[in-house]
Order: structure tokens, then C-alpha cells, then sequence
């Protein structure tokens, strides 16, 4: 569709989740994003490991956030600004439907990162044999380190394929490994080490920050992969005591209360995850903001005359279908914008006002009231 009759490029009220670096922009909401930013900041230059809890309904911009602070510099940004060594970020969705989560987190861990980078972040530490000696006390994860870090890049999807659970004889004589990775502890192991490895003294890392999305998902895991998921963040966060910030992306069920986390995530954990981020929308001024920085966005705005930041949408008209989606939410809002903008353009229309969204409103999934 052409946009440019309403002097964009293209519908600025994306569906569903962007997922590019330059398709990722942050419009509004300045004091979420401001809260995130303090954390972040607070990991890039202190040392204690934190978890941030981010708390909010479904569609309230969750996983946004954690795709535009992993998948842009704007996490490096702040960085820079403070003048601290560069961060490495990512961002792993909750494994679904899956006997072994912890197996499937850390295939989903090294498949967002690579067994390429890795060598590469473990080669830019300065005497990272020595101070494997301090950090690893698996002496198998130790060895596998100085393999990764020694080992032609070429003969590296030798070590991929044994991270990801390839033991075979084969692979184990080329790498000279006695057996493979066994167990939920080495994993943690193996995770840990490189943390710890790559942000000593925040010389190389200042921080490693980990999202992970959809975090209310542990709730379709049997009792027992519960626990044990449970137990390896718990093992993971005491191995990596510095320089680590995990944001767990939380969507509470109907009449779930902050309370109810030490259920959910056992009391151990749960006292850990202290730090809490509200990620719902305020109120119509909060909601009204973002609509006119997202449709003002460089990516999206045509050059133009207009005085009228929200064009083609008149501005009582905005107020109008904000005061009548009901609960408010960046996904309802993009959702309802995006329609009605569409409806507008099939139909001709040079302008969005009220009259036109009252003949369309049956349309409108979200519309509460007359």
C-alpha cells in the first residue's frame, strides 16, 4: 500500500514484533525506557549481578524492549557515554514444550551468539589461559575453553557439534574431550566461565546482559522441569556473582500478584528478583505521546508542510479512539491505528476524523462503547 499521501513512507503501526536492527525504533514511553536505561547503566559500571523483573500485561511492549536493547547499539551507546568497555547482550523466548529446558536455553544461548564469536570474545582476553585457572573449576570445561580459544576456526563446528550434544567417539578423539557435556551443572559451568571470563574487570565486557522473553511460559512445564529450570538460573546467577544482568520478561496471568513469584520461581530466585520494571501504559497522555513520536519517526515521516504532527489522523480524532480501545496496551494501540489508517487509505480518505472512524468502528475488535 502507499503510504505517501499521508506523507509516510509506510504504516508506521507494525503488528507484530520488529525484529531488525533499523526496523527498530523506540517512540514514547521516556520514562520505561529511562528505567531501563538506569539498570543497564547500573550494570555497566558496578559489579554485583542483577535480576530486573519486567512486569506488564501482554502486548504492553515487553519484547520489544528486549529486541531493541539487544538488537541495536543502544545498550553500546550507554556504554560509550560512560565510557566503559562495550556490552554483549542477548536475548533467548522461553523454550516451550520441551522436556529438557535447560538443554534447550543452551542451545538457544549459543545459537544467539555462535561458537565463531565466542572464540573471538575469549581471544580478546588477555591471558585467558591463566585466568581460566581461577574461574573454571570443571577441569573438562577448562580444557574445552583452551580448545575453543586454540582451535582453527575452521575445525570449530567440531566443538559446535559437541556443545550441542554431539559425544560420539568421533568427536571426542578430534577434540580430545574424555566425554561430553553431562549434566545441568556443567552447562552452568560452561555458561559462567565465558561470562566470567569475558567481562573480568570489565576489560573487555563491562556487563553481559541476558533477556529472557516470555518468561510466564515455566508455567507449561511439568513440576519437575520447573525445579530444575529454576535451580539452573538459581546455579547460574551464584557462578557469575559479577557483571551480570538478567531481565526476565514476566506477563502475569488474571489475578497473579507480584507474590505469587516466589511460587513460580521458588523463594530462592525469587528473593533475588527484587528489582521490578512496569511496563503498562499510564494513561491516554502516556498512549497519545507515542502515537505522534512514532508517526513523527524519521523512518516513517515524509518531509512536509503539515502542522498537524498526527496527519492524516485529526488530533480530536486520536483523543477519540484512545478514550474507546478500553485497556490500553502498544500492541492495542498499533493494532487500532494500523486498521484505521489502512481503512482510510482504501477508502480514499484525505483525512482520519471522527465521523470516518464512527462508520468503521464495527470493525474494530477493541472498540468499547458508542
Amino acid at each position: 500500500m502507499d503510504f505517501s499521501i499521508y506523507h509516510l513512507r509506510e504504516n508506521p503501526f507494525r503488528i507484530g514484533p520488529a525484529i531488525s536492527a533499523e526496523d527498530l525504533i523506540w517512540a514514547g514511553f521516556n520514562d520505561l525506557k529511562k528505567n531501563i536505561e538506569n539498570r543497564i547503566q547500573f550494570s555497566i559500571l558496578t559489579s554485583p549481578s542483577r535480576i530486573v523483573l519486567n512486569w506488564g500485561r501482554y502486548g504492553s511492549g515487553k519484547t520489544h524492549a528486549a529486541n531493541y536493547f539487544t538488537r541495536t547499539n543502544a545498550t553500546n551507546d550507554l556504554a560509550t557515554k560512560n565510557g566503559k568497555a562495550k556490552v554483549k547482550t542477548v536475548k533467548i523466548s522461553l523454550p516451550r514444550t520441551t522436556r529438557d529446558p535447560v538443554q534447550a536455553f543452551f542451545r538457544a544461548f549459543l545459537g544467539q551468539i555462535g561458537i565463531l564469536e565466542i572464540q573471538k570474545d575469549l581471544k580478546e582476553v588477555s591471558n585467558g589461559k591463566d585466568l581460566l585457572d581461577k574461574i573454571a573449576t570443571d577441569t573438562v570445561i577448562k580444557e574445552l575453553f583452551n580448545i575453543i580459544i586454540e582451535i582453527e576456526s575452521n575445525k570449530l563446528p567440531d566443538v559446535e557439534s559437541y556443545l550441542f550434544g554431539d559425544a560420539s567417539k568421533t568427536t571426542l578423539g578430534k577434540l580430545g574431550l574424555p566425554f561430553g557435556i553431562k549434566d545441568d551443572e556443567q552447562i552452568v559451568n560452561f555458561i559462567a566461565a565465558y561470562i566470567n571470563l569475558i567481562t573480568f574487570e570489565k576489560v573487555v565486557f563491562s556487563s553481559f546482559q541476558i533477556w529472557i522473553d516470555e518468561f510466564e511460559d515455566i508455567d507449561t512445564y511439568s513440576k519437575v522441569s520447573q525445579e530444575r529450570f529454576v535451580a539452573f538460573l538459581r546455579q547460574l546467577f551464584d557462578g557469575v556473582s559479577n557483571n551480570l544482568l538478567l531481565f526476565l520478561n514476566f506477563t502475569p496471568k488474571t489475578f497473579y500478584e507480584i507474590e505469587d513469584l516466589s511460587v513460580t520461581l521458588s523463594e530462592s530466585l525469587a528473593s533475588r528478583a527484587k528489582i521490578r520494571i512496569e511496563f503498562d501504559v499510564s494513561g491516554i497522555p502516556e498512549a497519545k505521546n507515542y502515537v505522534k513520536e512514532l508517526m513523527s519517526n524519521e523512518k516513517f515521516r515524509i518531509e512536509s508542510t503539515q502542522q498537524n504532527v498526527f496527519f492524516p489522523f485529526e488530533e480530536d480524532c486520536v483523543d477519540y479512539i484512545l478514550n474507546h480501545i478500553g485497556n490500553l496496551s502498544v500492541r492495542k494501540i498499533n493494532e487500532v491505528f494500523s486498521l484505521v489508517l489502512e481503512y482510510g487509505l482504501l477508502n480514499g480518505k484525505k483525512s482520519i476524523d471522527r465521523n470516518f472512524v464512527d462508520k468503521i468502528k464495527d470493525e474494530l475488535i477493541s472498540w468499547e462503547g458508542k
